[in-house]
This record gives C-alpha cells, structure tokens and sequence, in this order.
C-alpha cells in the first residue's frame, strides 16, 4: 500500500527548477556516450545545495530521466 502511494507521489516532489535547468545543461552538454552535468554550476545557477542537485538528478534518473548522463563536481 505505502510503495503505491510513494510512487504516485514520489514524481511529484521532484525539484522542478533544479531538473529545469539540469535538463538544459544536459541538451548543451557535448554529445559523448555520457553528457557531463556539473554539479557545482547547476547548485550556482539555482541556488540549490550540491547535496539537494544530486539527489533531484539521481531521483529523476530512476524515473527514466536523463539517461546516460555523468555527474561531475
């Protein structure tokens, strides 16, 4: 029952601004087999921890977002 309820809310709580400008840096991002998010650029561009950055991409990942993406600091 709580692993339902968490995944239909669980979307929801993702940081929209971080994935906003995350997705953005991953469209201008080289091409390679991985395309490189900076971690420190996304927490100055936002305004977010490196911490709360991370932990936005990583969710978003697991939810079939930026797929084959390299983080870096």
């Amino acid at each position: 029952m709580f692993n339902l309820l968490e995944a239909t809310v669980k979307p929801l709580m993702l940081n929209t601004k971080i994935l906003e400008v995350a997705y953005e840096m991953y469209l201008e991002a080289p091409q390679s087999i991985h395309p490189v998010i900076n971690l420190r650029d996304l927490s100055y561009r936002t305004g977010a921890s490196l911490l709360e950055c991370r932990n936005a991409i990583v969710e978003a990942y697991n939810l079939g977002r930026f797929p084959q993406c390299a983080l870096e600091k």
